[in-house]
């Protein structure tokens, strides 16, 4: 079975994922899509914190009492969102064969911002 992109959060202002398989591929209607959180990656978190450490990510949405909200599959949906705001793939159930595998596309757009006002490089930190 298939799995997606574990939580994260993304180096970008915007964060645009659309789908393109058909509908059809799908084989439960209310996911294969996004969660996404209502609570951002602290702006003093390192590129590995907020894209790697899961652990300290699902321990400090805990103790935010975050909340995530679903974003079933949809061929051609669009989900445009803030990059700081940890996200995953749902849990996927798709048909089996090349032509029926979930394809994400995903565009960022802008730098995340740092808290010192300015955007630190992912590769550095």
């Amino acid at each position: 079975m298939l799995s997606g992109i574990n939580i994260h959060a993304d180096f970008a202002a915007v964060n645009v994922n659309f789908w393109i398989t058909p509908d059809q591929a799908n084989l439960d209607a209310e996911s294969g899509g996004l969660l996404i959180w209502d609570v951002a990656a602290l702006l003093d978190w390192d590129f590995a914190k907020y894209n790697d450490n899961e652990a300290a990510i699902r321990s400090f949405l805990a103790q935010s009492g975050a909340r995530a909200m679903t974003v079933p599959y949809r061929a051609n949906r669009a989900v445009i969102f803030d990059s700081d705001l940890f996200h995953e793939t749902d849990r996927i159930a798709f048909k089996g064969g090349y032509t029926n595998r979930r394809v994400n596309i995903t565009l960022l757009y802008g730098r995340r911002r740092s808290h010192e006002g300015i955007a630190p490089s992912p590769l550095h930190g």
